[in-house]
């Protein structure tokens, strides 16, 4: 990286309004039953991402609100931080699990601008900041309960942009964009049984499918809580590459309690693995000897909540609980432990995201935790818990950087 990218400076924050519900228009569904709306206090972000035409930044808020943010064409000359306002907002009755942006999404033809959202106990959503209703839901449907299952996980396939992946408890399934109202085309479980051939290697890969990916050259990889990854490849339609659990050998700091994000190097061969309540980020020469190849150390997640981490060339950045972000150099290019090689104060509060535009000279991060006295790390759903030990101040904002 060169050296001028090390001088951020803030050119766009939510800073001063407030990102709870107000004034937002509720999706036309009730809350399911014993469902109840969020508290006051917590409303933090608990994601951002940008679209692929980078005109947009995506939020999840606790608060089950889904926002989108389109940024103005002069953000980088206005000479002044612009206030950034939301130009449309979804609210779900339930938590929403996951997330995912339509790879041809493009703000000049608001018919491809859609992202779908996995709420708690509820179909699968398909939704655009140009429409205030639901445009079309997918049911993921148990066969032994017929009660809604709520995919932790969503992915869009780069080989037919109509398809999507949904990850579920020993499941993944596939589903057509353009069959509204209609169940996964395939089911594809991800441990053994009785009946049907072995989806993820010779014991499978157990629990709930928390992550997915997919690299250049189609091989789905799937992590679960139960920390193991499962490769799939033909851009996870075909069979199993083989599966691997995540190293039990680390420190209580380091070692964490369940896969929330693997992402690929550009080149395919690399596989970083995020987990919950972890100090570190795993390194995998998948290609090569299919072993941990580097640990990114001193990331400062030791937490429940789902922070995320992302690829940019050689480098990994990631977020931490101090409200600094952080970078890593020689993804695919060191051994051993790396420890970060720079950082900067973003936020007051945990960075639950740290993400690059396309063009690489803005930064988009987004900030907050539940704060409350008594939780700590655990094997629960992080939905459910989350530590709040390293909290200096509440700080819920999205904030975008110039570099």
């Amino acid at each position: 990286m060169e050296g001028n990218r090390y001088r951020p400076h803030l050119v766009a924050s939510t800073e001063g309004s407030d990102p709870g519900p107000d004034g937002v228009e509720e999706s036309h569904l009730a809350p399911t039953n014993g469902s109840e709306r969020p508290s006051p206090g917590s409303t933090y972000f608990k994601s951002a991402q940008w679209s692929p035409d980078g005109t947009s930044v995506l939020t999840s808020t606790a608060d089950h609100v889904l926002k989108t943010y389109i940024l103005p064409s002069e953000l980088l000359t206005a000479g002044f931080p612009t206030h950034l306002l939301p130009y449309a907002s979804h609210a779900s009755p339930e938590p929403v699990y996951a997330t995912t942006i339509h790879p041809s999404y493009t703000l000049q033809d608001p018919a491809s601008t859609l992202y779908l959202a996995s709420p708690r106990s509820l179909p699968i959503r398909l939704l655009s900041p140009f429409s205030p209703s639901i445009l079309a839901s997918y049911p993921l449907v148990s066969k032994t309960t017929e009660e809604y299952i709520s995919p932790h996980s969503l992915l869009f396939s780069i080989h037919a942009p109509h398809t999507f992946f949904a990850g579920s408890l020993n499941l993944i399934s596939s589903f057509d964009i353009n069959r509204n109202g209609e169940g996964p085309v395939e089911r594809m479980p991800t441990v053994p049984s009785k009946r049907s051939k072995v989806v993820g290697g010779i014991g499978g890969i157990k629990g709930i499918v928390s992550a997915l990916g997919m690299s250049s050259e189609g091989i789905l990889a799937a992590g679960t809580f139960s920390r193991w990854v499962g490769l799939y490849d033909a851009y996870g339609r075909g069979g199993s590459l083989g599966a691997f659990e995540l190293q039990a050998d680390r420190s209580s700091q380091e070692a964490g309690t369940g896969i929330t994000q693997v992402l690929w190097s550009v080149d395919g061969r690399y596989l970083c693995v995020a987990e919950r309540c972890s100090g570190g980020v795993g390194i995998w020469d998948v290609r090569g000897t299919g072993k941990e190849l580097a640990w990114m150390t001193g990331r400062n997640a030791e937490t429940n909540q789902r922070m995320g981490v992302e690829i940019v060339g050689n480098e990994l950045w990631a977020g931490g609980l101090d409200g600094r972000v952080r970078v890593w150099h020689g993804v695919g290019e060191k051994e051993g432990i790396i420890d970060p090689t720079w950082e900067f104060e973003a936020h007051k509060d945990t960075v639950s995201s740290a993400t690059w535009h396309y063009s690489g000279t803005v930064l988009a991060t987004c900030s907050g935790q539940r704060h409350s006295d008594d939780v700590e790390c655990s094997t629960e759903d992080p939905e459910n818990s989350v530590p709040n030990s390293r909290v200096r101040q509440a700080d819920n904002s999205l904030k975008i950087w110039g570099f």
